[in-house]
């Protein structure tokens, strides 16, 4: 009895950790992780911003126009996120 108990509370809490975890809506920024997990983003997009930057300069060698576009559109994004990430709301 003890056993199918203990088996049973273990199936309802891993079944209500997806709930849990799904719900980042609230999270604020002023707490340590918040800040971690956003200066994480903010070095990714940095090296991504770097990356396009670099193939970009070397597009007239490897791509043709349409491609050079679509990378340069990448490189705006990249960096009006940067910009977002950084001013805020």
């Amino acid at each position: 009895m003890k056993r199918l108990l203990v088996v049973v509370m273990a199936v309802g809490l891993f079944g209500a950790m997806p709930a849990f975890a799904a719900d980042h809506a609230g999270m604020k920024m002023d707490t340590s992780e918040g800040v971690r997990e956003c200066a994480l983003k903010a070095e990714t997009i940095q090296e991504k911003i770097k990356r396009l930057e670099t193939e970009v300069a070397n597009g007239d060698k490897k791509y043709d126009a349409k491609v050079l576009k679509k990378l340069k559109q990448k490189l705006d994004e990249a960096n009006k996120d940067l910009d977002r990430m950084l001013t805020g709301p």
